[in-house]
C-alpha cells in the first residue's frame, strides 16, 4: 500500500480517538451515586435496614407490654423508627453534573488544527512518499529531475538565483568567488571570468583570487597560458611571489615557451610550498618528472637540446572536415584539438591546441608543450580521449552551430584520425 495513504489514515484514526476520549465526558450527563451502584445491590441493602428497624419496633412494643416502657416512650420510639424506615425505603437523589458543549466544540476544532498544522510545520510529509510514486518530470522534461528539468537546466536556475542575489548584494566577495569557482568547475569559463572580475575588484590584494582568475582564463584559452592568463599570473605573483597555484601556471607557461630550465625551478619552488599529499604537489611532481624524462634537468642539457626532446610528439592527429562542416567554416574559423584524461568530460583538459582553418588538412603533432599544466598526466602510457572541434567564430568555448568529432580513446603515444562531422547543439 502507498505509504502516504497509510500515514494519512493513521493520523485520522489517532485524531478521532483522542477527540472521542476528550469530548465524550463533556457531552454526557453524569450521576454521582445512583449510576455507580447496581440496582439490585442497592435494593437489597435497603430491605435489610428496614427489616432491622421493624425488629426494633417489635421489641419496643414488647417492652411496653411488660411495663418496661411507658406509653409516651413507646409513641416516641414508634415515631422515630417510622421516620428511619421511611428514610431507608426512599432512594437517594442522583446528583447530576451538566454538559459542556462549548468546551467540547472548542477542543474538537483546536486539536485537529494544532496537530495537523504542527506536523506540516515541523514534520516532513514528503518523506513518506517513495521516489517511485513521486512525479519525476513534466512533459518535455527528463526523468528523475524535479519540475521536469534536466541537470543543465537545474544548474542554469541555480546560477540565475545566485546572480540575482549578488545583484542585490554586489559587495559579497565570498558569493562572487563561489559563483566563479562553480562556473569554472563545469567549464563555463567565460562566465566565470565575469565573476572573477567582480571578485578581484573587491579583493585586489588577494593573490589566491588572482591565481584562480588566471586559471579560469587558461581554461577559456584551452590550456594556453600566454596572453590574458600569464598577465593575471604575474599580478598574483606580484602580490605573493610564493603563491603555489600562480607558480604552477607560470611553470606551465614556461614549458609552453620552451623555457625548460626556468620551468624546472618554478615547479621545484611550487612543490616545496605545498603539502606532499596535496593535488598541487602531484601536479608539480608530474611536471618535474615530465621535464626530467625529456632531459630538462639543469646541467644535463642545454635549453636547445631540451626543446628538441620536448618536441617529441605524444600524439599525431589527422583532422578531416565533413562536407557540412566545411561549408560552415569561414576565414575566421579555428579548429581545436582537445585531449582529456580517460573518463573526464568536464573541467580543464590535459592539453589543447588551436589551429587556423587553413591548416586543417595537415597532420597535427601534440607535444608536452601543449600541456595545460606542465605536462601533468600528459605522458607516454597514459589513456586519454581525443576530440576535435571546429569553432565557426573562432571562440575557444563550444557554441551552438559549431562542429565536432566523436571522442576517440587512445594510449599515448598515439596516431589517430578525427572526422569533424557532428553538429554542436
Amino acid at each position: 500500500m502507498n505509504p502516504a495513504i497509510v500515514l494519512v489514515v493513521a493520523i485520522l484514526i489517532i485524531t478521532v480517538v483522542v477527540l472521542w476520549l476528550l469530548v465524550r465526558p463533556l457531552l454526557a450527563r453524569r450521576a454521582s451515586d445512583a449510576r455507580a451502584t447496581a440496582a439490585g445491590e442497592s435494593a437489597s441493602v435497603a430491605n435489610t435496614n428496614v427489616e432491622a428497624l421493624r425488629v426494633e419496633l417489635a421489641e419496643a412494643r414488647r417492652d411496653h407490654q411488660l411495663g418496661l416502657l411507658t406509653s409516651e416512650g413507646l409513641a416516641e420510639a414508634e415515631t422515630e423508627l417510622q421516620s428511619r424506615v421511611l428514610a431507608e425505603a426512599l432512594p437517594e437523589p442522583a446528583v447530576s453534573s451538566g454538559r459542556y458543549p462549548r468546551t467540547a466544540m472548542t477542543l474538537g476544532l483546536i486539536i485537529p488544527v494544532l496537530s495537523i498544522g504542527g506536523y506540516l510545520l515541523i514534520g516532513s510529509p514528503a518523506a513518506a512518499i517513495p521516489d517511485v510514486v513521486r512525479p519525476t518530470a513534466t512533459a518535455g522534461g527528463s526523468g528523475g529531475s524535479p519540475a521536469g528539468q534536466n541537470p543543465e537546466q537545474q544548474m542554469d536556475e541555480l546560477f540565475r538565483m545566485a546572480e540575482e542575489r549578488l545583484k542585490q548584494n554586489p559587495g559579497d566577495l565570498k558569493g562572487w568567488l563561489l559563483l566563479a569557482r562553480a562556473k569554472s568547475s563545469v567549464g563555463r569559463f567565460a562566465e566565470a571570468l565575469q565573476a572573477y572580475e567582480k571578485a578581484t575588484a573587491l579583493a585586489a590584494d588577494d593573490a589566491d583570487v588572482w591565481a584562480d582568475y588566471a586559471d579560469a582564463a587558461a581554461g577559456l584559452a584551452q590550456g594556453r597560458i600566454d596572453g590574458q592568463p600569464i598577465t593575471l599570473v604575474n599580478k598574483a605573483l606580484a602580490i605573493d611571489a610564493r603563491n603555489p597555484k600562480a607558480l604552477l601556471l607560470k611553470g606551465t607557461w614556461e614549458i609552453q615557451q620552451s623555457q625548460f630550465a626556468a620551468a624546472e625551478k618554478t615547479f621545484t619552488l611550487a612543490r616545496s610550498l605545498v603539502e606532499p599529499s596535496s593535488g598541487f604537489a602531484q601536479i608539480a611532481d608530474n611536471a618535474l618528472a615530465d621535464l626530467k624524462a625529456r632531459g630538462a634537468s639543469v646541467g644535463s642539457a642545454s635549453d636547445g637540446g631540451v626543446a628538441s626532446a620536448a618536441a617529441a610528439p605524444l600524439a599525431t592527429v589527422q583532422m578531416q572536415l565533413g562536407p557540412e562542416a566545411r561549408k560552415a567554416a569561414t576565414t575566421t574559423s579555428a579548429v581545436f584539438l582537445i585531449v582529456r584524461a580517460a573518463g573526464a568530460d568536464r573541467g580543464p583538459p590535459l592539453a589543447a591546441k588551436r589551429l587556423d582553418i587553413s591548416a586543417i588538412d595537415q597532420p597535427v603533432a601534440l607535444t608536452a608543450a601543449d600541456a595545460m599544466i606542465g605536462g601533468a598526466g600528459l605522458k607516454q602510457g597514459v589513456q586519454v580521449t581525443l576530440q576535435a572541434r571546429l569553432s565557426v567564430t573562432g571562440q575557444p568555448t563550444a557554441q551552438s552551430g559549431d562542429w565536432q568529432s566523436a571522442k576517440t580513446s587512445a594510449t599515448l603515444p598515439a596516431t589517430s584520425t578525427l572526422s569533424i562531422s557532428e553538429r554542436v547543439n
